[in-house]
């Protein structure tokens, strides 16, 4: 069975509101929802099919040696915080909580090869400075971060790929995805 795990975002959420009030509203709009944030950098193609691991992150987020062990090349990693799950997308409690990789940890998973790094909050470095740094990082080493996945705990378990489309020709810096796990 095919699971949907990229936002569906209605005319009258807020973030949609939010980005078609913005002077750039194309770019704003490839910023809400599920998407990759690309700043130097696109995927070379707009589709993959690829086997992933996931980490439960429901009781924090991962150490350097929580990642030692794992075989990541060429894969996907989903970090399973469960935040947008339990406060919903675009909340204040969503984009307050703490979900942010030290970069020490980032590192090592980069040295491990994955094509994507996916997570179901609002992105793997604190807002600012650091997640724009941690993007870019990510993508001098072709791995590309997706924020915003939808999954939770019941669809996560028996899922074995995950199935990645990418509008890589939108102009903007925020390239829309569509993610599905099976």
């Amino acid at each position: 069975m095919k699971h949907q795990l990229n936002l569906n975002l209605s005319e009258d959420h807020p973030a949609y509101q939010w980005a078609k009030k913005q002077s750039d509203s194309v770019n704003a709009f490839g910023h809400i929802g599920t998407h990759i944030d690309c700043y130097s950098k696109v995927p070379e193609e707009s589709h993959y099919e690829l086997d992933f691991l996931l980490i439960n992150c429901l009781d924090g987020m991962p150490s350097a040696s929580d990642i030692e062990d794992l075989e990541l090349e060429n894969k996907a990693l989903i970090l399973y915080t469960g935040v947008l799950d339990k406060y919903g997308y675009g909340t204040k409690s969503y984009g307050e909580t703490n979900t942010f990789l030290s970069e020490n940890v980032l590192d090592r998973i980069l040295s491990k090869k994955p094509q994507f790094i996916l997570i179901d909050a609002c992105g793997i470095g604190n807002h600012g400075e650091e997640h724009i740094r941690f993007d870019q990082k990510c993508e001098q080493m072709s791995c590309f971060v997706i924020e915003n996945i939808l999954i939770n705990s019941d669809m996560a378990m028996p899922l074995n790929k995950l199935e990645i489309i990418i509008d890589i020709s939108s102009r903007s810096t925020g390239k829309t995805c569509k993610i599905y796990g099976y």
